[in-house]
């Protein structure tokens, strides 16, 4: 085994998935999405007032899916990679 093999069999499961760093949560907190994508608590804010993420309220609460972030990211790689 040469050591590009070993660097792709170990990226895939060094990167853990949003859910994974959330602890297996279905839903976070605001603070905790930012914390997730690297972004600050305004970003996530702006994204769901510009729609592109839909918050989950409950209560006074608001929460995002694991599973959008997760997509938000997929689709963000699909067009950074397409507009190359």
């Amino acid at each position: 085994m040469n050591m590009n093999d070993l660097s792709d069999s170990t990226s895939a499961t060094i990167q853990p998935s949003a859910r994974q760093l959330a602890g297996d949560r279905l839903l976070v907190s605001v603070v905790q999405a930012a914390a997730m994508l690297s972004l600050s608590r305004s970003s996530i804010y702006q994204l769901i007032w510009t729609e592109q993420l839909t918050p989950i309220h409950i209560g006074r609460s608001v929460r995002l899916s694991t599973g959008q972030l997760e997509q938000f990211v997929a689709d963000r790689l699909t067009e950074s990679r397409s507009s190359r």
